[in-house]
């Protein structure tokens, strides 16, 4: 990276930490910049990411240009780019939290545990389902519910924050590859995934906004 940084570029991606990593070091001088977009702005203006957010614009040109994108944009958060934009425009192509036409939404009613996973294996089943995205809302549901698919005798592996990057990675790749049929994951699996023709995504614990529930599901029908 610092070798590439050296040489010159027009275009840099980056995730917060990493940029500043390279700031600190003076690898990466950004007195030019001109442009900069915000992908995923709503979770990136989130709180955990606003105090690195507000040290990398802080060495940014006055004078420029800010983009920010997202599937989904709470009032709380347009008033929080409002801070950081001088006449800002909005543009929309969907209605607020409206979900991906191409996704079949389907509600089932579970009474308890054991009640949602017999119906986990009966859809996949009945529907011939053979890879899926399944989303609990906390790291200990999830690593739980893998070990029990697993159990089942069904190939389910877990995707949470207490992953590491590189175990994190190692999932995917065996999810893509076929070695796994069911990912279960939280809501760190419900952006920036594109792995095409997953049939269908199972919200094991119902998420605690709509903004999640609209990510989770735009990760089939892709």
């Amino acid at each position: 990276q610092t070798a590439e940084l050296k040489k010159g570029v027009e275009v840099l991606v980056a995730t917060p930490g990493r940029l500043l990593d390279h700031i600190e070091a003076k690898t990466a001088i950004l007195n030019q910049v001109e442009y900069v977009v915000l992908d995923e702005a709503d979770r990136m203006l989130d709180i955990g990411f606003l105090p690195d957010l507000q040290r990398i614009l802080s060495y940014l040109p006055k004078t420029r240009t800010t983009l920010l994108f997202s599937a989904t944009f709470s009032p709380e958060i347009k008033r929080l780019a409002g801070s950081y934009l001088q006449d800002p425009v909005t543009i929309e192509v969907a209605r607020p939290n409206e979900t991906a036409s191409t996704v079949e939404q389907r509600f089932f009613d579970a009474a308890d545990e054991d009640e949602k996973r017999l119906a986990i294996h009966k859809i996949l089943k009945e529907r011939g389902i053979r890879q899926a995205f399944i989303f609990s809302n906390s790291k200990l549901g999830c690593a739980r519910l893998t070990r029990t698919l697993e159990r089942d005798g069904l190939r389910a592996t877990a995707l949470h924050g207490d992953k590491s990057q590189d175990e994190r990675l190692k999932a995917l790749e065996a999810f893509k590859a076929g070695n796994v049929d069911l990912l279960v994951c939280t809501d760190v699996a419900a952006r920036g995934l594109d792995i095409k023709d997953v049939p269908a995504v199972f919200n094991y614990d119902v998420p605690f906004n709509a903004e999640d529930y609209v990510h989770r599901i735009g990760r089939t029908g892709r």
